[in-house]
């Protein structure tokens, strides 16, 4: 039996709508929800064999995995669920109080980096989860990411909007790679015809989600208060293959966060 990770965010719903639609058999699966720091640290640990997982986890421990090839969670200028919010602008922010959300490692390092290299700033950092309400009732500033993103941007509190992906974009020209498909080398060694045949369904499963936009956002927008136009803008701002500029971003995204970057995939035939 495969253990394989799912963010219970929208964004990964076309990867995985051939199995929750059931037009792809999940037989010898077992899907696990959770937010993405979550889903990491489960990978890392071995609980998981399969999952999506941050670019910043698979760059810092890739000795560790093996890339899923052709898949990513990325986007080229804006991607509009990864969002710094500010109530003033940024440069008013140095040594004033940023809240991170614990749910994701990309983003957070990815704005830390854009902070202090672009804007020149250095806040003091301080660490949110919705999950637990532990985010001050009118903060200054904060990242948001996923579904509650898209959500936050709807009550315009925030007068200042940066998409990390545009900004990232507008420095290299290059779209921002914010998760990636891995397998732990040992599950790969131990369940490698398992996880092969589940990697050929995965791929038939998108193909599946990447036809049916429509589809999802009828059945999903509601469920994170969004409208179905919105929906399928955000979905449409997406991109979900890992070909020659993901792979050159995630190059450049290690020399930022300080590690050497090593590119292994499984094997498809």
């Amino acid at each position: 039996m495969l253990r394989v990770g799912k963010i219970e965010y929208l964004n990964t719903i076309p990867v995985y709508y051939g199995f929750l639609s059931g037009k792809v058999d999940s037989s010898g699966v077992v899907f696990v929800e959770e937010v993405p720091s979550e889903l990491n640290k489960m990978l890392r640990e071995g609980k998981l064999d399969i999952s999506v997982i941050s670019s910043y986890e698979y760059l810092k421990n890739n000795q560790n995995y093996l890339l899923l090839p052709n898949l990513s969670i990325s986007a080229k200028k804006k991607v509009i669920s990864v969002l710094f919010l500010s109530t003033v602008p940024i440069h008013q922010l140095h040594r004033k109080d940023v809240w991170l959300t614990r749910s994701s490692m990309t983003s957070r390092e990815l704005l830390k980096y854009l902070l202090r290299e672009v804007y020149g700033i250095e806040p003091n950092y301080r660490f949110y989860s919705l999950k637990e309400g532990n985010l001050p009732k009118n903060p200054t500033a904060l990242l948001t990411i996923g579904d509650d993103a898209l959500k936050m941007i709807k009550t315009q509190k925030f007068p200042f909007v940066y998409d990390l992906a545009e900004e990232w974009f507008n420095l290299f020209s290059l779209p921002f790679v914010f998760a990636v498909w891995a397998v732990r080398k040992d599950s790969f060694r131990e369940k490698r015809e398992e996880v092969i045949t589940f990697y050929e369904k995965l791929i038939k499963s998108k193909k599946i989600g990447l036809n049916s936009y429509k589809e999802i956002c009828e059945n999903y927008s509601s469920k994170i208060s969004i409208c179905k136009d919105l929906c399928k803008n955000y979905l449409k701002q997406l991109i979900y293959d890992l070909n020659t500029e993901e792979l050159n971003s995630m190059k450049k995204f290690s020399k930022v966060i300080n590690v050497v970057s090593s590119f292994q995939f499984i094997p498809t035939n």
